[in-house]
């Protein structure tokens, strides 16, 4: 029994280690990242659609929810393209994101008559969903930004939802995992969303 014991001790130890190995010294981080985010579009004309993610709530506090990290390098990276396009409006998709991301955007130059927000979607599928009537009174083409390991499971919960969107993904893993420190947190994050993909598959909304 003790033998086995150890045995088992071995082998976890063995898989901890390769794993550590595997995940902070070589390149599988950002190559997964890269599988979730390789379709890019150099449309930069129609409706922008940031979707967000993060929040920061403090409770009996005004205002109650503050921009999380990753919502805020959307939010920062949809600047960007909006500075370098042509784009008529952007919408904003999300449960707060009025209250987190929109006034960054409008601080940043973005015209506020420009932003259209859909503030009710809690989950991807609910973007999707709850973008799609709002969209459908709104011309082509539709050019999604969110970050860039989430663009495959979005852009496919879009398609399910009928609506065609071009793909601009924010940097986030793709530049997080050049950092050894963070790689772990990446690694994490990836694992979270293969595991929506998952999910996502056998519910049939992608």
């Amino acid at each position: 029994m003790v033998r086995r014991i150890w045995s088992w001790l071995r082998a976890i130890a063995a898989f901890a280690g390769t794993l550590l190995l595997l995940v902070t010294l070589t390149p599988v981080v950002p190559w997964a990242a890269g599988f979730l985010s390789h379709t890019w579009t150099d449309t930069d004309h129609g409706v922008l659609i940031v979707l967000s993610g993060d929040e920061v709530e403090y409770e009996r506090t005004e205002p109650r929810y503050v921009i999380g990290i990753g919502s805020y390098w959307r939010a920062v990276h949809a600047i960007y393209v909006w500075r370098h396009g042509h784009f008529d409006n952007l919408l904003l998709s999300g449960e707060h994101s009025d209250e987190t991301i929109k006034p960054l955007l409008v601080a940043n130059g973005i015209p506020e008559k420009a932003i259209l927000v859909e503030g009710r979607s809690r989950s991807t599928r609910e973007n999707a969903l709850f973008c799609q009537p709002i969209l459908a009174n709104m011309s082509a083409p539709y050019v999604l930004l969110t970050s860039d390991y989430h663009t495959y499971r979005a852009s496919r919960a879009f398609a399910k939802a009928s609506v065609r969107v071009e793909t601009v993904p924010a940097p986030d893993i793709l530049k997080r995992s050049h950092n050894l420190v963070e790689r772990w947190q990446c690694f994490r994050d990836l694992l979270a969303e293969y595991a929506a993909i998952a999910d996502y598959r056998m519910r049939g909304w992608m």
